[in-house]
């Protein structure tokens, strides 16, 4: 009796590589939407005393405020300096770092500052309450209850039972963290462009002898109303994607406890987020200003095309 060899069956390993990112791609970002879609849910959850819009709002702001300041002033008095040793003109100073800042940057690193900040704290919060409900659903320890019961900050117990019992979480303590960094993101753009645009000035006149009659001037004579709507624009989205991410990874759990896979899942929550908002700003960018006018208010002749 013959046999005959089988050759094996062909795989396109480029295209399968392709097919399984682009799979992974769309399984995590659906996992991001469910997290959205379960916090936006109407029915009564159940909700500890700090998961509150207000008291994650007041810790957002604690620590993200003078973070973004201080970005900001090193930002502004670079502006306002390069705007006059690269382009050798002062009457512009108060064009390049204000409308600068309104315009993309303050509302890009601002956005930055708040994905890290809310991923390094709200995930590893998450996964330590996830971990600590499957522990107690599964042992029904009561140290695990207990520890359940001070995760989030450590201030107030729970009351009733939480609509995902196998994580811990409830959809309104998901709603509370989502809408306080939708909040926070236009609050930190509008923060940082402040601070950037006041230290900017002040440098501007100190050094370079410009008056704030024409900083301010050459700032109001460039704005457009389309750049104060795509700071908040972009704000709320960044806030957004800040929130769902960090929520989002603190809810996978793969990883137990062990500090690696927690900072990890920080990490990714922080980048996809800034991947997010790279897309967002560009294409605000793209769609508002590129595919419009080709030229808006200028300080030097536009050239002919």
């Amino acid at each position: 009796m013959t046999t005959h060899a089988t050759s094996p069956a062909f795989e396109p390993a480029p295209l399968a590589l392709v097919g399984r990112f682009a799979l992974n791609v769309a399984g995590y970002l659906g996992g991001v939407a469910s997290v959205t879609a379960r916090a936006c849910r109407r029915d009564t959850m159940a909700v500890a005393d700090d998961d509150t819009v207000t008291a994650q709002l007041a810790w957002i702001f604690g620590l993200g405020l003078p973070f973004v300041a201080l970005m900001h002033v090193g930002i502004g008095s670079f502006l306002a300096m390069q705007s006059y040793f690269g382009g050798t003109f002062a009457d512009g100073t108060g064009a390049v770092v204000g409308v600068g800042l309104l315009r993309n940057m303050a509302s890009l690193l601002s956005g930055l500052c708040l994905a890290g900040l809310v991923a390094a704290r709200m995930t590893p919060e998450l996964r330590a309450r996830s971990r600590a409900s499957r522990l107690a659903a599964r042992e029904g320890d009561d140290d695990a209850q207990g520890f359940l019961s001070r995760t989030a900050s450590g201030q107030a117990a729970r009351r009733g039972p939480v609509d995902h019992p196998e994580d811990g979480v409830g959809g309104r303590a998901l709603a509370a963290r989502l809408i306080a960094t939708t909040i926070a993101g236009p609050v930190f753009g509008v923060w940082g462009a402040a601070v950037g645009t006041l230290v900017g000035w002040q440098v501007a006149q100190t050094i370079m002898g410009v008056s704030t009659h024409n900083f301010f001037r050459m700032f109001w004579e460039m704005l457009w109303v389309r750049d104060l709507a795509g700071m908040l624009v972009k704000g709320v989205c960044a806030g957004f994607l800040a929130g769902a991410f960090s929520c989002y990874e603190g809810l996978r759990g793969d990883g137990g406890p062990d500090v690696s896979a927690v900072s990890s899942a920080a990490g990714r929550a922080a980048c996809f987020a800034g991947v997010g908002m790279l897309i967002v700003s560009s294409g605000w960018f793209i769609l508002l200003y590129h595919a419009g006018p080709a030229f808006g208010p200028t300080l030097l002749q536009p050239p002919v095309l």
